[in-house]
């Protein structure tokens, strides 16, 4: 007997249990100790999707490309002499500047002119011999003119190359500029090909930069670019120059050179420079929205928008694409609302609520109306200030909106 009340205790125990249980398993306690309900595991149990929009506005705002450079010459020349010798003449020290054609070394001229001499005499020698040939005419045999000519050939092609040598043992400047360099001095010996003095052209200069692949597809040869650097408080107008077709085998970067005018001699080669590059837009104005809010389906790239309430899709069309920023070139219009969170998991006809909306401005930055994100920070609440465009349900539908499981 004591049993069966025994077990009779105990089943009414876990019926009590499992009953308050049913009743809890909709509440969750608040901070104050009240109870409040726990949110679903989707939303679309409720039919409504909590969203966040944005106001998408024209924007006059450049699509720019922010790079580091370095400044460098427009032209770089060092030069050396082909020849082997001792070196008679420097007329150059750095820093001087000097025209096209200017005499700035010379390197062992004096034998070479020797030997130019030398072939002189043997080539006028051989001309007076072919002429004298020639008058006889028919009364010369063929094989003593024919000797005659060769003679003057051999020459004449001799003195030829002794005034070659004499002219490489020469080093003129092959542009006007400034002297960046000078390393021979009067009485060493130059190797062949050894680097004697370096002439930089500075008035024009160009800026280098590095492209990834991403940043390479959008830049052209005459964009607009601005360049700074420490060296000058100004901004510097330039446009992109060149860009080279091929990455550098080691960096595996593109490289675009900026070339800017530099009458006052400021920049330098070697100073380090920050580069804009304008790659769109020409400022007009424009729709830019962040890539991310693009939504791709088979065969179709497009946008939600948020209807009164109601999911929207609409196809666009892309245009260039610059870091995370996208260019609308069809399909979106001034003033129309965006779905910039929980988008992915949408269907057109879908129910909204909007938990926060912005207005989507320059570069696809978005400024909020104050209202809590649907993302919370790490350690902080989401709070419960409600949003002006409709209810907030606090904290606990974050989770839901994030948990939405996708179609």
């Amino acid at each position: 007997m004591k049993f069966l009340q025994l077990t009779s205790m105990v089943a009414v125990l876990l019926s009590v249990g499992l009953v308050a249980a049913g009743c809890n398993k909709d509440t969750e306690a608040a901070p104050d100790g009240s109870t409040r309900p726990t949110p679903s595991v989707s939303s679309r149990a409720t039919g409504v999707t909590r969203v966040e929009t944005a106001v998408v506005r024209p924007s006059a705002a450049e699509l720019v490309i922010q790079l580091p450079g370095e400044v460098e010459a427009s032209r770089d020349a060092n030069l050396a002499s082909s020849l082997g010798g001792f070196i008679e003449k420097v007329n150059v020290e750095a820093g001087d500047t000097v025209e096209k054609g200017q005499v700035l070394a010379l390197v062992d001229t004096t034998s070479h002119q020797v030997r130019r001499n030398q072939a002189k005499v043997e080539l006028d020698t051989a001309k007076l011999e072919l002429d004298r040939a020639k008058k006889l005419g028919d009364a010369l045999p063929a094989a003593q003119l024919d000797a005659a000519q060769a003679r003057y050939d051999a020459a004449r092609a001799a003195y030829l190359a002794a005034d070659l040598q004499v002219a490489r043992s020469v080093i003129s400047a092959p542009f006007s500029g400034t002297v960046a360099r000078c390393d021979a001095e009067v009485g060493e010996v130059a190797s062949p090909g050894m680097p004697l003095i370096r002439v930089v052209q500075l008035d024009p200069v160009k800026v280098t930069v590095s492209l990834s692949d991403r940043d390479v597809i959008n830049v052209k040869k005459g964009m607009k670019a601005s360049v700074t650097t420490d060296a000058r408080i100004d901004v510097i107008h330039g446009e992109v120059s060149h860009v080279r077709p091929a990455a550098d085998l080691n960096t595996r970067a593109f490289t675009a050179e900026i070339k800017l005018e530099n009458a006052d001699d400021n920049l330098r080669p070697g100073m380090i420079a920050n580069v804009q590059i304008q790659t769109e837009g020409q400022g007009d104005k424009q729709l830019v929205i962040p890539q991310d809010w693009l939504v791709t389906k088979p065969s179709q790239l497009g946008v939600f928008l948020n209807d009164g309430g109601v999911a929207r899709w609409r196809t666009v069309e892309a245009g260039s694409v610059v870091r995370n920023q996208v260019v609308i070139l069809k399909g979106l219009s001034a003033g129309d609302e965006l779905v910039i969170k929980g988008h992915r998991e949408l269907a057109d006809g879908d129910s909204l609520i909007v938990a926060r909306k912005g207005i989507c401005c320059q570069e696809g930055r978005v400024v909020f109306d104050g209202a809590p994100s649907l993302t919370p920070k790490a350690g902080k609440s989401n709070g419960s200030k409600p949003s002006e465009n409709g209810p907030n349900h606090a904290a606990d539908e974050t989770e839901t909106a994030k948990s939405i499981p996708k179609r």
